[in-house]
């Protein structure tokens, strides 16, 4: 009886440190990315293409600024004569785990300019517009070294390497996963 309470109380300081590191990795991310997450009108060809047009657009634009990402977003949508127009907003907000080639970031709550063309019923492109990633990252989900370089400017050590996919393998408690989800919710 003696060996599963003193189990018992290590299962929980074990639970409480994974708890608290995981939410200090998702705090250090949350304050120091921003996301950009364009939503395509529809899963059509046209449209796909119409939200790739747009994330150049904006990419290219230099600016991250709202109105001004509202602005060039409608202006390209004119252009193409979609019919449909852009919302452009800056929000916090859940976003599941994504996964490309070296990076990884983990579901969480993340601040996110979102832009929705239209209905906003397709599928979405994304990238960490700051630190300015989007360049290189929207073609080949892997990261660069320049990349690489200004999360270190920004991230932990144990947030860089929550984000940076080094081929190991990540192990899980899906007990601490669901807890996370029970507190995201109750907040």
């Amino acid at each position: 009886m003696r060996k599963i309470g003193i189990f018992s109380v290590f299962f929980l300081c074990f639970f409480a440190a994974e708890m608290l590191n995981s939410a200090k990795i998702q705090e250090d991310l949350r304050e120091n990315l921003l996301r950009l997450h364009i939503t395509a009108n529809s899963d059509s060809d046209y449209d796909q293409k119409i939200k790739l047009c747009v994330r150049d657009g904006l990419i290219s634009a230099g600016s991250y600024d709202i109105e001004t990402l509202s602005e060039r977003a409608n202006e390209i949508l004119d252009t193409q004569n979609t019919g449909y127009s852009a919302k452009v907003c800056l929000q916090n907000r859940y976003v599941p785990q994504k996964i490309y080639k070296n990076i990884a970031l983990p579901e969480g709550d993340y601040t996110c300019i979102d832009v929705i063309l239209g209905d906003g019923a397709g599928e979405n492109w994304w990238c960490i517009a700051y630190p300015p990633l989007c360049f290189t990252e929207a073609v080949t989900g892997e990261m660069s070294d320049y990349a690489k370089n200004e999360l270190k400017k920004r991230l932990s050590e144990e947030s860089l390497k929550t984000v940076l996919k080094n081929g190991k393998i990540t192990y899980k408690f899906k007990i601490v996963e669901e807890f996370q989800k029970l507190m995201r919710l109750l907040n």
